[in-house]
């Protein structure tokens, strides 16, 4: 037996219960359970045999869970023998009940010596858990959080580190892996070579070994002893101490045993979860990053495990998500341990934050607000001032109201300055009710002090005051509001003499939740400018506008030039600003009429590090398609653009070729009418998905599962860069509640689109997951098993988590009461910064992978205003200078972390990627 491995798996046997539940069988052969059975006692003595208590415990529970499912059915009396040949006698399955039974004891003294540790133990990453947390829940230390040092105390190195250290080209790695895996797909790196799993056996000598390499590793090998650090690799093992029997561990052996003649310059080390994990976090750095691993056997228990829920009572209900708010008790279900547990966490902190905070604590916090909120009211105050004294001159212009793009930048401040202050006018209310609460408090114990009372009433009156504040700024919005609304009026009916204009056919009106006719969701168009000719592409745009539907497909490859047709080379017109000491990456974008909603998305797009530097290393020209509606125009448009972005010589550039680019393929894009960036952002990853759309992948298995299938219908076994980056899967599941049969479909994504909550002026973005993926009832379901209509309950869990998951808030909504007009939701949406925890949402079958489940925030595009007029700006974690910058179309400035959460957020982008230094 092997030694025993660390605890990785929990951190209490009770924990560890929870990982044995297995689906309801009832409705399963005979012949499949006894497979399954043999399958978990087989696959539970291997994990014995290797020292892996904690998945033996789990897997030979599952093997006695279905041996009692066996012994249920009514057929079991004439399968008795079929059950003997297969899975043992009495006598055989009480040996393998001892042997449950020693795991079991040994595991409980080992957690409980886990327990009185002072320092919390490392916890390695296990099959069924998450790789690259940086904390769990009670604090200890995840293996991605470890020092370079403590990883090599392990024998591990992680992906971050060998990645650095291929940068410093300090590294030899070895792939261990067969050599048709390797030749499908390695790393890019020229220290890196393959020592073939075939090649590898028990009892060879390093020079044996390598004998039988070929000439070009040979070479490699013979620098084993150079480089400063050794790691081997192979497709997926985990740790240092791998299992005697595989590849990696004969090669480990060899070389640190029967190798003389090199002296290593430190302990060789294994890639901790392998070259799966790698082309997951650096995909740009693999020659096929669309590979598959081969599939392990850990938890290969599918006959089963395709079942989500096994008892209805697991699902926890949109009602019971839903009935929750602030004040009040969400409802328990407490027929479901998960359910009710969920539920009440919600309780739980609901208490806390109930609880009465102490006076000066509530004047600290006062004291912080005010000292935020005075100074945000002094700049909107200007801002007005100078607002109102421009909107006097333009309203004695016959012609209506004519902004210079000056006067659209004050506008779009002071959009943002109310936004702000709405957000301090939340805070304060918060302020009202922690000081209510701890009135309340003092009332019912009686022991309120002369000094307390006179704190409390200074409370008081400064949240009166700030009150007042708030409903001037309100008064003062609603008048300017009042205002532009007739100056638009106005500016309908004013035709302009120019014959030229005359001849421009107006854009159509469209139905898009943040498009307003004139002064839309940006500014008011710069009719001055179009007038004088200067923006005369605009003019252009405007001209060739057609007169139909939305649906229309765009024009045919016979009607539009592709590059590679073109016979003089492509000369585009960035307009460059020259700046000075411009950091990389944090060039503005030029306002070229409301295309703020564009200018947003990309920025938030040019700071995912991994696609930005695909585009600069100009690695995506060899996966162009030509053979696609876009012809490829679009991956290149938006290359060249994070180019300019990323040189560091420009104050500011214009994305002129790239607007008119996706303006051929979509009209709504073409004028300049603001647009919903949500909307641009979904048809753009479709383009650039489709345009790089040309990595066949092979399949490395004869059988797949439903989830699997769905994935290679959608991609039909070509898969790009952007694919691997943003696009995930969903599992639709939906359960008879007659029968409990079960039916699941799968769909890609790449955003989730979340309600927030109604009438709440602050929520959170964990409220939002949870209505999301809680289940709801639906009636009329056509049942597979029962043949009729059935009441049946709907439930979504992701099935592929994408590395980047963007995240839509769905803020616009049709208002019945006002004849389906689109209405704005301002609610304070609080969200993590670090660590959205994604494990509570996903299927079964993703619980299980290698895919990390902690997400870290790296980007926002905001919308500030309302339907009537609006303004998009981004805020982004640059990756070379690790702070959050705001970009406001061609204004970029430096932004607190404490000011990245507000109101405006619009949508998020969180990844698990590392956010890694983009290269020159």
């Amino acid at each position: 037996m092997a030694h025993t491995k660390e605890l990785y798996l929990s951190k209490n046997l009770e924990d560890l219960e929870r990982l044995t539940i297995i689906p309801d069988c009832c409705n399963k052969s005979m012949k499949m359970l006894l497979n399954t059975a043999y399958k978990l006692y087989t696959t539970a003595e291997k994990y014995r045999l290797d020292g892996d208590e904690e998945m033996a415990y789990v897997t030979y529970m599952k093997y006695f869970n279905i041996l009692n499912d066996i012994r249920k059915k009514p057929d079991y009396s004439n399968n008795k023998v079929a059950v003997r040949e297969k899975l043992g006698d009495k006598e055989a399955n009480r040996r393998k009940m001892d042997a449950l039974e020693k795991i079991n004891d040994s595991l409980r003294d080992r957690y409980r010596a886990l327990r009185q540790v002072a320092t919390p133990p490392t916890i390695i990453s296990s099959p069924l858990d998450h790789i690259g947390d940086t904390v769990i829940s009670n604090g200890t230390t995840m293996l991605s959080s470890l020092t370079a040092k403590e990883y090599a105390k392990l024998g591990v190195i992680s992906c971050e580190s060998l990645f650095q250290r291929m940068q410093e080209k300090t590294v030899l790695v070895m792939d261990c892996r067969p050599s048709a895996d390797y030749e499908n797909s390695h790393l890019t790196y020229n220290c890196a070579f393959n020592v073939p799993e075939e090649i590898i056996a028990s009892g060879m000598s390093a020079g044996r070994l390598q004998a039988r390499l070929s000439s070009q590793s040979k070479t490699l090998w013979a620098s084993r002893s150079v480089k400063e650090t050794v790691v081997l690799m192979d497709w997926n093992t985990k740790d240092g101490e791998p299992a005697s029997n595989t590849a990696i561990a004969i090669l480990l052996d060899i070389l640190k045993n029967w190798d003389p003649d090199a002296t290593y310059r430190a302990p060789i080390q294994i890639l901790e979860s392998g070259y799966e994990y790698f082309i997951m976090m650096y995909p740009s750095h693999c020659t096929n990053p669309s590979v598959q691993a081969p599939k392990q056997n850990n938890n290969d228990i599918e006959p089963i495990d395709d079942i989500e829920y096994p008892s209805l009572s697991d699902i926890t209900m949109k009602e019971d998500i839903t009935s929750y708010a602030p004040g009040g008790r969400p409802r328990i279900n407490r027929a479901s341990k998960l359910a009710a547990m969920r539920t009440m966490n919600l309780v739980s902190n609901e208490v806390k934050s109930e609880q009465a905070k102490p006076i000066d604590e509530i004047l600290r916090d006062q004291a912080n607000l005010l000292q935020r909120a005075e100074h945000n009211d002094q700049l909107l105050i200007d801002a007005n001032r100078k607002w109102n004294t421009i909107f006097e001159l333009k309203q004695l212009k016959a012609e209506g109201v004519e902004l210079s793009s000056t006067d659209q930048e004050l506008l779009y401040n002071i959009l943002q300055l109310e936004n702000t202050a709405e957000d301090y006018k939340i805070e304060n209310n918060h302020l009202r009710e922690d000081l209510n609460r701890y009135k309340e408090e003092q009332a019912t114990k009686k022991t309120t002090l002369n000094g307390e009372t006179e704190a409390t009433r200074c409370i008081e009156s400064k949240i009166l005051e700030r009150q007042r504040l708030d409903e001037k700024h309100a008064h003062d919005r609603i008048e300017r509001e009042r205002l532009l609304a007739i100056a638009r009026e106005t500016k309908k009916l004013y035709n302009p003499p120019s014959t030229m204009l005359s001849t421009i056919t107006p854009p159509p009106p469209s139905n898009d939740t943040t498009l307003i006719p004139t002064l839309d969701h940006d500014s008011i168009v710069n009719m001055q400018n179009i007038k004088n000719g200067v923006e005369t592409l605009l003019i252009e745009q405007a001209s060739e506008l057609p007169r139909f539907d939305r649906g229309m497909k765009p024009p045919s490859s016979t009607q539009i030039v592709k590059p590679a047709e073109k016979s003089q080379p492509l000369v585009r017109d960035f307009s460059p600003v020259i700046g000075h000491n411009v950091g990389r990456g944090l060039t503005g974008l030029k306002n070229l009429g409301n295309t703020c909603y564009m200018n947003s998305i990309l920025q938030c797009l040019s700071h995912t590090p991994q696609l930005t530097e695909y585009c600069i290393t100009d690695k995506y020209k060899n996966y162009i398609s030509r053979s696609n509606k876009t012809n490829g125009q679009v991956i290149e448009e938006v290359a060249a653009l994070i180019k300019e972005l990323w040189n560091g010589q420009y104050k500011c550039v214009a994305s002129r070729d790239l607007r008119y680019v996706v303006g051929q393929y979509q009209k709504i894009f073409r004028g300049v009418d603001q647009q919903d960036s949500h909307e641009f952002l979904t048809i753009l990853m479709d383009w650039l998905h489709s345009d790089l759309q040309t990595l066949n992948v092979k399949q490395m298995r004869e059988t797949f599962t439903a989830s699997e299938k769905a994935w290679l219908e959608f991609t039909k076994a070509k898969e790009s860069l952007i694919l691997h980056l943003f696009y995930g899967q969903m599992k639709s599941t939906v359960k008879c509640v007659t029968c409990n049969r079960e039916s699941a479909t799968y769909e890609c994504f790449s955003n989730l689109s979340l309600e927030l909550p109604a009438n709440t002026e602050m929520c959170y973005l964990n409220q939002c997951m949870d209505m999301y993926f809680s289940g709801e009832r639906i009636h009329g379901w056509n049942c597979p098993n029962c043949k009729t209509k059935r009441e049946a309950i709907k439930k979504l869990d992701i099935s592929k988590l994408p590395p980047v998951l963007v995240v839509h808030l769905k803020r616009f909504y049709a208002d019945p009461i006002k004849s389906g007009a689109y209405i704005k939701k301002q609610n304070y949406l609080r969200f993590p910064l670090e660590n959205l925890e994604m494990t509570p949402y996903i299927a079964r079958a993703e619980s299980r992978t290698v895919t990390p489940k902690i997400y870290q925030l790296y980007a926002v595009s905001n919308h500030y205003g309302t339907m009537e007029g609006g303004h998009y700006t981004a805020f982004c974690k640059s990756a070379n200078y690790k702070r959050w910058y705001k970009f406001d179309d061609q204004i970029v400035s430096t932004l607190d972390t404490s000011s990245v959460v507000s109101s405006a957020a619009y949508i998020l982008f969180y990844t698990w990627l590392p956010h890694t230094q983009v290269s020159q």
